[in-house]
């Protein structure tokens, strides 16, 4: 029958012997009388003609040739009546696999389906976000220069949404570019000379460059992270950014007296640790644009303890890589997520081991908020500096103390929540909202801690009670400075605060780089240093 297996083709009895008979019957009822079922087993195969598809059922059976074997000798009877198909009949022994081969068999086919399954699972998730990140990566397109013809925040912003739609970058990122575009444009085109469109275009192309590059091949901060200047100088690209937004001619420098000093103890191998407040993403930036003029190894060489979202968030990851980190992860993220804490805290531990080198080495510069985070706004509105937690400041005197070289102690008072202000409430999500303003800011350094004078009458194996004297002692200086440039930068004082030692930064358009030169390394004043006019 056409498409149909002969029947009592696979019919096998108890004993081994099939049914040959009557498969020959069904196949060739004319041949049947010369054929008998063998004394031995047998093994039946039909073979299809090699051309064409069969007849119908008269054309089969007219073109159908049967051998069956009837002697123990193995001799055939045939009867041919075409070439077309042939029917056998074998006296061949049926040999069952053995248990080896067959496990054998079983595993090749679990191998060839491992790999079938792995070849079609990545076919169906073969997706554009996997090929643009497979070509970005090959090539490093990242390091070439976005096209000419983006010439606008329309084309960037379309750009970026084409990223999000592919699923090159995440739409959380895609919006928040967004915000941060239109933001930052609107406070800073105008305001300053040389700063329009066109630039505010090229420092977004270069923000889009960075946060691309951390989507396809992101990197991976150590507990200690030195700043990245090659083949990418991420220091003047945050240098840029962050300077655009600030109105040099209202900033101020607290006490310059103080930070020379700083320079000269850290010169004779000493360190030094800044307890700050600490009140926008922009705090690096601004500490090194208010120095750099004057005091070049300050603004660039202080290692920041640098909280796990810095180092996390897509939008703040290319600002940190420009700055010297010193990585830890924060007591208020700390349990987020539970599974990850033990990380963390080793993490931590390992951070801490690379301090105490660095101070035991001598000659470092540490910045930290004992906070723990940014300011924020109390429920009036007004900004004030967070308290600071004992138990940091308690850990930052002890390594100190520890250390093999002398450690000095300084309060330092940020302004700079005006020109990226945080949310108002703790965002655990990463991703906020960048509100952008043009502004003043303002640095001050208060005087070293005479850590002896206030734990005075103290135990000394009191730590809690010297804990939280040298807190809040710290918090209270701190505290002072930062009233005195909350009022210099609000009543925009000027240069009638250089007698209080409050002066601008010294960076008008008119203002010349002093020449650093041999003197200036040794830490003597050049006679034609501009920055002592004052």
């Amino acid at each position: 029958k056409e498409g149909n297996p002969i029947e009592g083709a696979e019919a096998v009895d108890g004993s081994g012997r099939m049914a040959a008979t009557a498969m020959v019957k069904a196949a060739c009822p004319s041949a049947s009388t010369s054929c008998r079922a063998p004394s031995a087993p047998v093994t039946v195969t039909a073979r299809r003609p090699s051309g064409g598809r069969r007849k119908a059922h008269r054309h089969l059976v007219q073109h159908t040739t049967v051998q069956g074997l009837s002697s123990p000798l193995g001799a055939a009877r045939r009867h041919a009546v075409g070439p077309r198909a042939t029917v056998f009949a074998s006296t061949s022994d049926v040999q069952e696999p053995s248990k080896k081969v067959t496990s054998l068999a079983e595993s090749m086919k679990a191998v060839f389906a491992g790999w079938a399954d792995l070849v079609t699972t990545a076919l169906s998730k073969l997706s554009a976000k996997r090929v643009i990140f497979a070509l970005a990566a090959k090539f490093q397109l990242w390091n070439v220069p976005l096209l000419p013809f983006l010439s606008t925040g329309r084309h960037l912003i379309g750009l970026v949404n084409s990223l999000a739609t592919l699923g090159a970058i995440s739409k959380k990122t895609a919006s928040t570019f967004e915000g941060l575009f239109h933001n930052y444009r609107n406070a800073v085109v105008g305001q300053t000379e040389g700063v329009d469109d066109k630039r505010v275009v090229h420092i977004m192309k270069q923000i889009l460059r960075c946060v691309f590059k951390e989507f396809v091949d992101p990197y991976e901060f150590p507990s200690y992270h030195e700043r990245i200047l090659e083949p990418y100088n991420y220091y003047d690209f945050g240098q840029e950014y962050v300077s655009c937004m600030t109105d040099f001619e209202n900033s101020y420098i607290g006490h310059v007296d103080r930070f020379e000093e700083v320079q000269q103890k850290l010169r004779a191998g000493e360190n030094v640790i800044l307890l700050a407040n600490h009140q926008s993403e922009a705090d690096p930036g601004v500490w090194a644009l208010m120095l750099e003029r004057r005091f070049p190894e300050l603004a660039e060489n202080v290692v920041y303890v640098a909280g796990d979202r810095v180092v996390s968030d897509p939008l703040c990851k290319p600002f940190s890589m420009g700055r010297n980190l010193l990585c830890v992860h924060s007591k208020k993220y700390m349990d987020e997520d539970p599974k990850t804490k033990p990380d963390k805290m080793k993490q931590n531990r390992m951070t801490l081991s690379k301090m105490q080198k660095m101070l035991s080495a001598g000659g470092t510069l540490l910045w930290i908020a004992p906070s723990g985070g940014r300011d924020r706004p109390d429920d009036s509105g007004k900004w004030l500096p967070a308290d600071f937690d004992e138990a940091t400041v308690a850990l930052m005197y002890k390594l100190g103390s520890k250390a093999k070289s002398k450690t000095n102690f300084y309060p330092f008072a940020m302004w700079s929540y005006a020109i990226m202000p945080p949310p108002p409430k703790v965002v655990v999500e990463l991703g906020e909202e960048r509100i952008i303003n043009f502004s003043g800011v303002g640095v001050s350094l208060a005087e070293a801690l005479d850590i002896d004078g206030i734990t005075e009458g103290l135990p000394e194996d009191d730590r809690d009670a010297v804990a939280k004297a040298i807190t809040e002692k710290t918090w209270e200086e701190m505290n002072k400075e930062y009233v005195l440039l909350d009022r210099a930068i609000s009543e925009r004082v000027g240069t009638s605060w250089e007698a209080k030692g409050y002066v601008t930064p010294g960076r008008s358009a008119s203002y010349v780089l002093p020449v650093r030169n041999a003197a200036s390394e040794a830490g003597e004043r050049p006679a034609d240093d501009a920055w002592y006019a004052w």
